[in-house]
């Protein structure tokens, strides 16, 4: 599984008290529902499930770790990596007649 040099950071030495928000990446072969329930046991809020059925969570940085441990997941990467912003940071503007 593929973890990402932010995520490693984080998880070598976690800031007690802040939490990152992180795209989970399922296996081709994972259940995205049963890999989003263990994602919640594990500690993180599910906030989104992404296309490819990734999952975007919020977890504390105390626990990436046990996100790392999850079964079912190809990698894991802070939503930054990616671009993913939180929906309320999002804002489209788009001209359909140009």
């Amino acid at each position: 599984m593929y973890v990402s040099r932010a995520v490693e950071s984080m998880r070598a030495d976690p800031i007690e008290g802040e939490s990152v928000a992180l795209v989970l990446e399922t296996a081709p072969d994972a259940d995205p529902a049963s890999v989003a329930d263990r994602a919640r046991a594990a500690g993180a809020t599910v906030d989104r499930h992404l296309q490819f059925d990734d999952l975007l969570v919020t977890a504390p940085q105390e626990r990436i770790d046990a996100l790392c441990a999850l079964d079912g997941l190809d990698a894991v990467q802070t939503s930054d990596a990616i671009a993913i912003t939180s929906v309320d940071d999002v804002e489209e503007d788009v001209d359909l007649d140009e």
